[in-house]
């Protein structure tokens, strides 16, 4: 340990989570410390994995062109597609249908494909084969079934619809979302052909709120999924249907 007159200082060593500087500026200061860990093998052989990834994919970048490097960017998502699409080859420009499907290969689907001229064009899903298993994508109201009514056509490439049959599709589709057995779903005329079904989840104190704020929005003849109703509102409509809705919302849990 340096001597008290000497001008410098220096830190001594306590144990692994104390140090005291030294020498005192009128009393000494003491602070804890986080001790260092030695990093897992699971981190630096995760570290090595990324390191490797992004040489590689330097490396073949410059050895592809600007359009096949676009492509490779534009893959969003991927799903293996149903056998009965058929899979076209990729045009050169970008004078193509809008239901058109323009994906590389059988195994996987672009949500968008994109053109020399810098645009992208989006691919549209389509109409299941004859035979195509349908499953309920139930879920209690505010739990996210338009997202997901979505994101499935997204990744299927196949339509979808709802128990209420509003874009008139009818079973010609992949999935069927529905709100059953809540009070505000019912089952299909064609419900003893469907074998499977999958619910999606929200915590209560989030889809309770928002099922209210679409209960607001038709009653107040506003856009669907615009806004959220007045908190004077919300308070008045939880205060006599809370209970009611707790009970709906358990149906889909037990």
């Amino acid at each position: 340990m340096m001597r008290d007159d000497e001008d410098l200082s220096m830190i001594e060593s306590i144990d692994s989570h104390d140090i005291i500087f030294w020498p005192p500026r009128g009393s000494v200061e003491r602070t804890t410390m986080i001790p260092a860990s030695k990093p897992s093998r699971t981190t630096l052989l995760s570290i090595l994995a990324i390191c490797g990834t992004i040489a590689i994919y330097r490396h073949s970048s410059l050895h592809s062109t600007p359009d096949q490097h676009v492509m490779d960017a534009m893959t969003l998502a991927s799903l293996p597609l149903h056998p009965s699409i058929e899979i076209p080859s990729i045009p050169s420009n970008h004078n193509t249908p809008r239901d058109h499907h323009l994906v590389p290969s059988a195994s996987h689907r672009r949500l968008s494909v994109a053109l020399p001229d810098g645009g992208c064009q989006i691919t549209w899903p389509e109409k299941p084969a004859p035979g195509t298993a349908v499953t309920y994508a139930a879920s209690y109201p505010g739990c996210g079934a338009r997202m997901t009514w979505n994101l499935v056509e997204a990744l299927t490439g196949l339509w979808t619809g709802d128990d209420w049959n509003n874009n008139g599709r009818g079973r010609d589709v992949v999935t069927v979302k529905t709100h059953y057995p809540q009070s505000n779903g019912i089952l299909v005329d064609f419900d003893d052909d469907i074998k499977r079904a999958f619910v999606v989840v929200r915590n209560p104190l989030k889809s309770i709120p928002s099922f209210f704020n679409h209960i607001f929005e038709m009653r107040n003849h506003l856009p669907v999924h615009s806004q959220r109703a007045p908190v004077d509102e919300w308070v008045k409509w939880r205060d006599h249907y809370l209970d009611i809705e707790i009970d709906e919302y358990k149906k889909f849990m037990l």
